[in-house]
């Protein structure tokens, strides 16, 4: 379930990504600033979306481990 909301922001990075040399070449220089800093926080926002996934499922790894052992 949480791999949807993932794949549906990398999408929507990927789409702001082919986009960019037409937002940096039409649009003023200010918007153009403005959209470099949305994809660049979408990237970081996905990458710290992947790295708490990874965590938790460790977390449940080791839960896990611990419950058949007792």
């Amino acid at each position: 379930m949480r791999f949807v909301w993932l794949a549906a922001l990398g999408v929507l990075a990927v789409v702001m990504a082919v986009f960019t040399p037409s937002v940096v070449r039409t649009e003023p220089t200010l918007q153009a600033i403005a959209w470099l800093v949305m994809l660049i926080g979408a990237i970081v926002f996905i990458a710290v979306l992947i790295r708490v996934e990874l965590l938790i499922r460790r977390l449940d790894r080791q839960l896990d481990s611990d419950a058949s052992e007792t």
